[in-house]
This record gives C-alpha cells, sequence and structure tokens, in this order.
C-alpha cells in the first residue's frame, strides 16, 4: 500500500466526534478530501435516565448491585434453612401460617421463657431465627459478624423506637426488652410497623437482633457452640471490595508489582517533585534548573500546604525569594502527561481528607503512622484488597466501627484521586528519592535508577481502553475504530491535530452543570448590561470589553486602581498590571484595572511595582493600591470566598516585579488531563514502530481555536450549510467541518491565531483602533506560513462545499446490538388479575395470559376459537407446564393490554425495551404489505448465547402478542417473509415523493426535501419514530416553526412502516467506520438492505 502524505483533524464534543482525513502536497496544501464524518453517540447516558443524565455504567452497576444483594441474601437464607433442618428443627413457609403477626408474637414469647415442649421450641426458634434473617438490619460493613457474639448496649434507634412505642401504648416498656417483645407490646395490626410513620421509625442495628437471639438462646437452653453458628449465618456478609484487585495493571519498570492508586502518599509526592524538576529561574538570558536544597524547600511546601490555602505559583517564587515572572516552566508537560498549569501541583490526598466533612477522619489522619495512612486508603478503594487482620487494618477497622450511622454517609461522599499511576509505589518513591537528592528531573531520575535507554516512555494505554467515565470511553473507541480504519486505508497520517471543548471529555452530568453556570452567568450579564443601558444612555448590547470595564469601576468604587483619583465609564481606560513580555497581553480579570489616564500613559509598559517605585504621582504606590483593593465592592454573582481569592491574585499581580512570560503551550493547548492522555495514546500508535514511522506528529489544540480559525480563513463567512451561511448547530455535518479546519492546524497558524484573539481582547479592553485584523505572525516565517494556511482553507472551504452540497459527509451513530441495553422492564410492580379455567375469555384476555405457557395451553383448547376466544366451559381442563388445572382453579393475567412481564407475584410493563424490529412481508387481500414485530429484551435473554436477530421468536412470546394482527396471522400460517431487521439509530433512505403533506410536508418546505432519517425509536406496533439524521435539535431557533420543531424535538415523525417500506422505497444504510456504505462483510458485521 502506497503511503498517502494526508492530516487528520478529530474535534471532540459532548456528544459527538468529528473527523477529516486530507490529503496534502508536498507544501501542506490541500488536493483532496479522503474522508469526512460526523459521528453522534449518546455520550453513555442510559435511555430511560436522559432526564437525570445518570449513565448506563450507573444504571447498571445499581442494578447489578441489587441482584447481587438478592442473590446472596437467597443463598444466605437457604444456607440457614439447610442447617436448621439438620438440626430436625421444622423449616416452614411463613405463608402456612394464618397470623401474619405470628413471627413478632413468637420472638416475644420466646425471649420471655423457656417453652416445655421440644418440638414447639424448636418450630418457634425456627420461625423467628428466619423471620430476623430476612429484617436483619443494618451493620457498620467494616464491622466483622464475629463483632455480634457478645451482647452489645441498645442502639439510640432501637432507644427510640421504644420510646414511641411506649408513647403511643401509654405505659413503659422495660428497658432490657427485645426487638420482638418490643413490637409485640404495641397494638399489631391497628398500626403500621414500617415506612413513613411506622412503628420501626428508625433503621434498626443488627446489633440489636444479635442481642435478641443471644436473649432468645438463653431463655431456651440453646448450646452455645449451635446458637454462634445460628447467629454467623442469620448475620454473614461479603463485602465487594477488591473484586477487582486481580485486574490491576503492573509497573513497566518493576512488572512484578502492581500499579499504585493515585490516591497514594507516594504518587502525590512523586508528582510534585516531577513537576518541580521541569521548573526554572530565570538569571538574565539563562534558564538555571533548581538547586537540591530549593528543590526540598519547594516540596516540602507544597506537599504540606494547608487545606485552606490556595496554591499559587507566586507564593512558591516568594519561597524562593525570586519574582514569580523570574519562575518558568510551570507549563511542561512531564514524560508522564502531568502538567501544573495555572495553580502548581499539592498533595491532593491530604487536603481532601484533612479538608473533609467527617471531623473524625481528619483528626484520626493527623496522627495515624504511613503505614496506617496506607491502609485507610486501601479500604477507602473499591479495587482494593484489605487484610483487617494486619496491625494497620486493625487500626483502620477500630476507627470505621466508632463512627456513626451518619458519619458513613460523609465518608461514601470523600472524593480522593481517582485511577491509578503508570508505576508501582516502590517505582514512585524511588523516583521521588532520586530526583529530590540528585537534582535532576523525571527523565534523568528513571535513566539512573532503573538503567533505561534514552528513548523509554511509559507505555500508554491502546486508544480504546476504557477509562471508567461512559463519555470519555465513548470518543475513544470512536477516536481508535475510525484511525484505524484511516490507516488501513491509507497509511499512517503525517499530521494528527484534536480539537477539544472544555465539555468533550466531561460526563453529561458535569456538562450540563458547566451549562447551568454559563447560564446563570449570561443572566447575570444581562442584568449588568440593562444597568449600563438605563444609566450610561448605551443603545444595543454592548461589547465584553465594555462590561468589563464598567465592572471594573464598580467594583473599584469609582476610584483609580492606581491613584485613587475618581474615573467613570467615558474618562476610565483599562490597563495590564504586568505586561507579558513580547506580542499581546494577560487579558485575565486579576490583570485588568480601570485607571484614570494620566497613571495609564505615564506607567506604560511596565510592571506596576517598578513604575510605583519611581511615580512621583500622590497617591501612587504598592501600598496605596492594596489599601484601596481592601474596600472593592464585591462582585455580583460572587460568593465573598470567591471574591477573597480573585482580590489576592489581583495584589500578587500588584506586587509581581517582572514581565509575564511570552505566549507559550498554554495559549494554544488544553491542560485537561484527558486531553493529553489521548494525545499520549495516539503518539504511543503512530510514532512507536518504525514502520509508521515516528514522524506522525500528534497535536491537542483547545476549541476556541478552531473557532478563531473558521473566521480567520472564512469558513464561517463563505461555507453554506443546509440552514444557511455560517456556522451550524442544526446541520450535524458541522462537527465534520471543524474536523476539517483543525485537520489544517500547524502550531505556527495556532500561535498567531491565538496572538490574534489575544490583541483583538486587549484593543477593545483600550479603546485602541483594531488592527489586530491586520496581525499575520511576529516574524517574516510566521508570515509567510500564516498567509500559506489562508490560500490552503481557501481552496480547502471550495472542497468542503462540494461535499456538503452533494451531502458526502455521512453522520453516523453507534448502532448497539448486544443484548443488554437499559432496564429490561418498567420499576413499578403492579398486581394480576384472576380469571378461572372455565370462564369466558376473550382473544385479548387470552393475549394477557401471565405466563407462554399459560397462553398455549389456553390456545390449544378443543374449544379455543381464533376470533372469539374461549366460550364458559365448567368442563374445561387445560394443562400448564407440570400443573393441571380444573375448571375452578385459578388462573393469573395482565390487567393492561401494553407487554408486560410477571415478577415476584406481580407484574410490571416492558416499556420500550424493544432489542429490535423484525421487518416483514405479509399477505394483504391480493397485495402484499410491510409489517413489524418489535422484538423485547426479556423474549431474547434465553438466546444470549445466539445470532439474537435470527432465532425463532414463538407464538407465545410477547413480542408476538403484541404484533398487529395480520402479522400474527401470517406468522402462523407460515406466509410472512422475514426481510431484515432495525435497531434504534439506524439510518433509513426514504423516497419522499408522496409525503409531502401535513406534519411532514410543512417542515419540508421550512428545511428542504428529507430523504435521509435516523431511526428513534418504534412508536408502535406499526409506526416508527424518525427524525431527520443530518439536523439537531441543538440548532433550533426559539421561533422554529412548530411543525419543524415537533419533527427534530418532541415527537418526530410517526410513517407507518408499511407506508415507509411500501411507497418511501425504504433502504437500510448500514456505515464502516469511515462513513461508507457496507454492502457485504465477511466479518458478519450489518449490512445494508432493502425491501
Amino acid at each position: 500500500m502506497e503511503r498517502i502524505n494526508y492530516a487528520v483533524g478529530i474535534d471532540v464534543g459532548t456528544h459527538s466526534v468529528g473527523f477529516a482525513a486530507i490529503a496534502l502536497d508536498d507544501n501542506g496544501a490541500p488536493t483532496e478530501i479522503l474522508n469526512l464524518v460526523s459521528h453522534i453517540h449518546d455520550s453513555g447516558i442510559d435511555p430511560d435516565s436522559n432526564k437525570k443524565a445518570d449513565t448506563r455504567l450507573a444504571v447498571s452497576g445499581i442494578a447489578r448491585r441489587t441482584r447481587r444483594m438478592f442473590r446472596r441474601k437467597k443463598k444466605r437464607l437457604q444456607k440457614l434453612d439447610k442447617y436448621l433442618e439438620g438440626l430436625g428443627w421444622p423449616v416452614k413457609a411463613f405463608e402456612v401460617y394464618s397470623d401474619p403477626f405470628l413471627p413478632w408474637k413468637v420472638r416475644a414469647e420466646l425471649a420471655q421463657g423457656r417453652i416445655a415442649d421440644a418440638s414447639e421450641m424448636q418450630e418457634k426458634l425456627s420461625i423467628a431465627l428466619r423471620h430476623i434473617a430476612r429484617h436483619r438490619g443494618w451493620r457498620n460493613p467494616y464491622s466483622k459478624v464475629e463483632s455480634l457474639m457478645a451482647r452489645t448496649e441498645p442502639s439510640a434507634q432501637l432507644i427510640e423506637i421504644r420510646t414511641n412505642i411506649s408513647k403511643a401504648i401509654g405505659y413503659p416498656i422495660p428497658e432490657d426488652a427485645t426487638v420482638g417483645q418490643i413490637v409485640a407490646a404495641s397494638a399489631l395490626g391497628n398500626a403500621r410497623l414500617r415506612g413513613e410513620g411506622g412503628l420501626l421509625s428508625a433503621r434498626l442495628m443488627q446489633s440489636d437482633h444479635a442481642n435478641e437471639l443471644w436473649t432468645i438462646f438463653d431463655a431456651q437452653g440453646v448450646d452455645h457452640e449451635i446458637a454462634r453458628k445460628l447467629v454467623s449465618l442469620v448475620f454473614s456478609a461479603e463485602s465487594p471490595k477488591g473484586s477487582a484487585s486481580g485486574r490491576v495493571g503492573k509497573d513497566p519498570l518493576q512488572p512484578h508489582l502492581p500499579r499504585a492508586l493515585k490516591a497514594s502518599d507516594a504518587f502525590q509526592r512523586y508528582r510534585i517533585a516531577a513537576l518541580i524538576g521541569n521548573l526554572r529561574i530565570r538569571e538574565g538570558s539563562a534558564k538555571a534548573p533548581l538547586s537540591i536544597e530549593q528543590r526540598r524547600v519547594v516540596f516540602d511546601y507544597l506537599v504540606n500546604l494547608a487545606p485552606k490555602m490556595e496554591p499559587e505559583w507566586i507564593n512558591v517564587a516568594e519561597i524562593l525569594g525570586i519574582d514569580r515572572g523570574s519562575l518558568l516552566g510551570t507549563a511542561t508537560i512531564t514524560d508522564d502527561g502531568e502538567r501544573a498549569g495555572a495553580r502548581p501541583p499539592v498533595h491532593d490526598t491530604n487536603r481532601s481528607i484533612l479538608s473533609s466533612k467527617l471531623k473524625p477522619l481528619s483528626s484520626w489522619w493527623k496522627t495515624a503512622s504511613d503505614e496506617d495512612h496506607r491502609a485507610m486508603l486501601k479500604a477507602l478503594s473499591n479495587s482494593e484488597s484489605f487484610d483487617f487482620d494486619t496491625e494497620s487494618g486493625s487500626s483502620v477497622q477500630a476507627f470505621f466501627e466508632s463512627l456513626e450511622d451518619s458519619d458513613h454517609e460523609k465518608l461514601d461522599s470523600l472524593r480522593l484521586p481517582l485511577g491509578r499511576a503508570a508505576y508501582s509505589e516502590s517505582t514512585l518513591e524511588r523516583l521521588t528519592d532520586r530526583m529530590l537528592n540528585d537534582g535532576i528531573d523525571l527523565y534523568e531520575a528513571r535513566k539512573l535508577e532503573f538503567d533505561v535507554p534514552n528513548d523509554w516512555a511509559p507505555p500508554a494505554p491502546d486508544i480504546a481502553e476504557p477509562v471508567g467515565n461512559p463519555a470519555v470511553d465513548r470518543v475513544l473507541k470512536a477516536v481508535a475504530r475510525w484511525l484505524n480504519a484511516a490507516e488501513s486505508e491509507w497509511g499512517a497520517p503525517s499530521v494528527i491535530n484534536i480539537e477539544n471543548v472544555r465539555s468533550g471529555f466531561l460526563s453529561e452530568a458535569m456538562s450540563r452543570q458547566l451549562d447551568r453556570e454559563m447560564e446563570k452567568r449570561g443572566k447575570r450579564n444581562l442584568e449588568i448590561v440593562s444597568e449600563m443601558q438605563a444609566r450610561l444612555g448605551i443603545e444595543g448590547r454592548p461589547r465584553s470589553a465594555d462590561l468589563w470595564r464598567f465592572q471594573s469601576i464598580q467594583r473599584q468604587n469609582g476610584q483609580c486602581a492606581y491613584c485613587g483619583q475618581p474615573i467613570d465609564f467615558k474618562t476610565c481606560e483599562m490597563d495590564h498590571i504586568v505586561p507579558r513580555a513580547g506580542m499581546g497581553s494577560t487579558n485575565t480579570r486579576e490583570n485588568l484595572l480601570a485607571v484614570c489616564k494620566r497613571c495609564n500613559h505615564s506607567k506604560s509598559n511596565t510592571p506596576f511595582v517598578l513604575w510605583a517605585e519611581k511615580s512621583a504621582i500622590p497617591g501612587v504606590s504598592v501600598a496605596e493600591a492594596l489599601e484601596r483593593l481592601n474596600h472593592w465592592l464585591v462582585d455580583p454573582g460572587l460568593t465573598t470566598r470567591d471574591f477573597a481569592q480573585f482580590k489576592s491574585r489581583v495584589a500578587q499581580r500588584l506586587k509581581q516585579r517582572t514581565f509575564d512570560e511570552e505566549f507559550d503551550a498554554r495559549s494554544i493547548e488544553p491542560v485537561a488531563w484527558m486531553a493529553n492522555e489521548l494525545r499520549a495514546r495516539v503518539q504511543q500508535k503512530f510514532g512507536g514502530s518504525s514502520a509508521n514511522s515516528a514522524d506522525t506528529t500528534v497535536n491537542v489544540y483547545k476549541g476556541s481555536l478552531t473557532a478563531e480559525a473558521r473566521r480567520a480563513s472564512g469558513i464561517s463567512g463563505n461555507l453554506r450549510f443546509a440552514d444557511g451561511v455560517g456556522k451550524s448547530r442544526l446541520d450535524r455535518r458541522h462537527h465534520a467541518i471543524d474536523a476539517a479546519v483543525i485537520a489544517m492546524m500547524s502550531r505556527t497558524v495556532a500561535e498567531v491565531l491565538a496572538l490574534r484573539v489575544n490583541l483583538k481582547e486587549a484593543q477593545r479592553h483600550r479603546r485602541e483602533a483594531e488592527q489586530w485584523k491586520e496581525f499575520t505572525g511576529t516574524s517574516t516565517n510566521h508570515q509567510i506560513r500564516y498567509n500559506k494556511w489562508l490560500s490552503s482553507m481557501k481552496r480547502l472551504g471550495a472542497m468542503l462545499q462540494v461535499y456538503l452540497e452533494e451531502d458526502r459527509i455521512p453522520v453516523t451513530h453507534n448502532l448497539r446490538l448486544r443484548l443488554g441495553n437499559g432496564a429490561v422492564h418498567e420499576d413499578t410492580v403492579g398486581k394480576l388479575t384472576k380469571k378461572l379455567v372455565g370462564d369466558a375469555m376473550s382473544i385479548a384476555d387470552i393475549d394477557k395470559a401471565a405466563s407462554e405457557a399459560l397462553w398455549c395451553a389456553l390456545t390449544r383448547c378443543p374449544d379455543f376459537d381464533k376470533k372469539d376466544g374461549l366460550p364458559a366451559n365448567p368442563e374445561r381442563t387445560i394443562r400448564v407446564g407440570n400443573r393441571y388445572l380444573n375448571a375452578d382453579d385459578e388462573i393469573e393475567f395482565f390487567p393492561v393490554s401494553a407487554g408486560a412481564i410477571a415478577v415476584r407475584g406481580g407484574y410490571v410493563e416492558l416499556g420500550r425495551s424493544m432489542h429490535h424490529a423484525r421487518v416483514y412481508r405479509v399477505p394483504s387481500g391480493k397485495k402484499t404489505a410491510f409489517a413489524m414485530m418489535r422484538v423485547y429484551t426479556a423474549d431474547l435473554a434465553r438466546f444470549r448465547n445466539d445470532d439474537l436477530f435470527s432465532v425463532e421468536i414463538p407464538l407465545q412470546t410477547m413480542s408476538v402478542r403484541q404484533s398487529e394482527p395480520k402479522l400474527r396471522k401470517a406468522l402462523e400460517d407460515g406466509t410472512a417473509e422475514y426481510l431484515g431487521w432495525l435497531v434504534v439509530d439506524d439510518e433509513i433512505q426514504v423516497d419522499m415523493a408522496t409525503f409531502n403533506t401535513g406534519q411532514i410536508g410543512a417542515a419540508q418546505e421550512q428545511l428542504g426535501e428529507i430523504t435521509s432519517w435516523n431511526l428513534d425509536g418504534f412508536f408502535s406496533n406499526s409506526r416508527l419514530r424518525l427524525r431527520p439524521r443530518l439536523f439537531s435539535a441543538e440548532g433550533l431557533k426559539d421561533d422554529a416553526v412548530s411543525d419543524v420543531r415537533k419533527v427534530l424535538d418532541t415527537t418526530g415523525w410517526l410513517p407507518a412502516i408499511n407506508k415507509v417500506f411500501g411507497d418511501g422505497k425504504a433502504v437500510v444504510i448500514r456505515r464502516d467506520s469511515l462513513g461508507r456504505v457496507r454492502l457485504e462483510s465477511a466479518a458478519h458485521l450489518p449490512v445494508s438492505w432493502k425491501a
């Protein structure tokens, strides 16, 4: 295969990933578009929990733990029953006793005194034990069952219940009364026991029930060893903690050791030491690393920083006795992908624990040893197996047992650093010691300590390896599939550029939280704009620079920040406290102040502190500026704490003596860990072998740069989408367009674009003539490259327009083919209805039969009629499974016509839990028609190891019973022709010639003819729910036509399956990772089909 010179662009969004492969000539100009794809994914959201943004991972985890709880409870009760039978004690179902309160009465009687009759005593002991085992209360999960082998003091909950019942019955209950005696003393049957307003108003502890058992055993003279065995069986428990310990990866430098937790002390110290190794001190034109003594001082400061103190680089500079501007290297990435960014690294684990709401934990942590710390972190980790029998383990267990119930809830909310480090604790400690003792960086430390070659780097995971965040995992899998397909088709790319927006690697819940915060900020800004318009007479919406200026004046009490003279909106000027070296400015709120014209012109391009020391203007000094700062007014919307931190940062700027660093990687690259992790994974794949050649460059850019690139290149102003010219949120193909734009990005162009944005902001803040549009670079080389890029983008824009007009940009979705896809049924359990076997039953009644076996038995009766069902017949007998039923026996039915399934003595509706739909051609008079069978997940459970799309679905299943009558008849007669299957998110091409009236006609008048549709669900047994493939409800305007809004956002288009495949001549399109239509597959992947 001849390798093609091409660039790849990847645009990562919350619910989408855009892909682009652009062929390049030797000069880097685009020659051909190899591939464009807009891939839409669900961000891992459970289909039934979209409102709360719960992920499939979270929902399935709850369901899995609930199933495990029931499974273990069942086994525990079976073990107890088996042991009781072995003792010769009777084991009877509670239902055989007519009195529903008998267990409570028995428990009270057993505790009162010895029962003389041995057989009676054994039966009542069996009843009491089995009743307590089913309602055994709560126990600290870190307490062993051995803690229940001796009596303990009554819990506060039991005392509360005893007090409440005493008040209700009007006389006191003895303090030594057992749980059974306390409940039996109440008027059983006259008041609720459990639930809201029940007698058992508090959650009982297992220790209370264990105390009751020991009282019963003493009263009845039960052998001590038998009693201990019974207590252990009733209260036995298993912890799932540590179940994942066998799947922990190994240290690449010491393969026999497991990788350490990122919450571990070893990793937290290593992380700080590694980033300190990157720091440099500016000494004239040279940059010197920190000395060993300086490293130690900074290391100790950051490790031991108090939880209430926010880490700041200026504080690190003060400790070193240098100006903040002389401290360099704060944004450098280590070999392991760590970067400090705006704040220095600190010991996150210590800070989280010491500042937690659980005060006993922070107190314990302060006095505990390092071994105890390790034991605590292992105990708190779900993935670590833990031994409580060690000395440290005993200390941790004793602490857990001392906690109240409410404290455990706080413990569950404790947030520690997640994930695992690349190395084991041993390796981390050795590397940390080497870096600190020898005064070297991580690269040198690794070479000296482990004798690795110069080009060694810790292995990155495969691109698609999950990280545990469903939204991120969707992105990783999509990127891996597309890059693998592109490499197979065209070889390794020359460059891979990845754009990451702030929410691209966040969960949907976090993205929604960010949106809410931005919405609040937007509302506050609107209020400020209204105030500006009223007070200043401004018409129209002011620019953000004017908004900042107005806020600054308000905040500063209408005073010049430098000299204190009165200023207003018209007379003030905005000044950068600390200028930036080279081109551009630091346009942050803490670096911009409203000042008078005299101070601004006098200070010019100088750090404030240097100018203030020489200025003769009255009121100008650092001390006076800080005093005025202390009297600033709090910004609306900011908390007192946030405003205090903001003022602290302003004060630091006022004292800084050196210029800010020139533009560096922070200006064009995201600092998000996952963005850099993706870069490392992609770089390893395409740079790890000589076959691919290591010249594939992988870059990650901020999302804001793509927006600027679109504007600067003219793409935004010239490219026409389905809804017009300019950036479109309605047209889903914009994700691929953004990917194509980012594919053409280079670091030089990115720096120029970032500087242009910076200059625009600075010139607007200073009310200068806007010359930023003419800026094309700081050097001739930059200007040449930028202009070449403009030319390339103009050529690319023409190509993209052709692709848009010819609809050559596929919009793809993941097809979920596995059996599991959310809940199998609804949560609410309802009551079944009952009939007698001999009753008359209509066809509708029979279809509601609560089991498949009952449906078969009824439809096979000799007097069954396909139209009328069954007449009344006092002689009728049926066989259901292995049971023979007579006319007077009761049989169960669902009370609803919807699909349902019997569970735990009742029923639940199946809801929308359809795995797929099968499309059939069936006879319809002299013609044929199309029909579909929606196949419920519940009906496929027995076939989980088979081909789910080809297994036979019996007539008695709910899937068939819920189908159209014509399809049911054709299936029974054997005249139904199975054509193919559909799943949610399938792409369907429809001939719209006959669909030009009503809602869909009105929608097409607004959007143009829509021939490509996305299957969004199965509305009924004969209708689909379709939505336009190209359009997203996200881009709908507030004044959108109601018919358009219905089709895109609410009900969707609901055509009959017969119309879609008949008049619409539907074609089901299946695509590969590159978006190409798949017509055949040797690997048995889904292929396109038509009727």
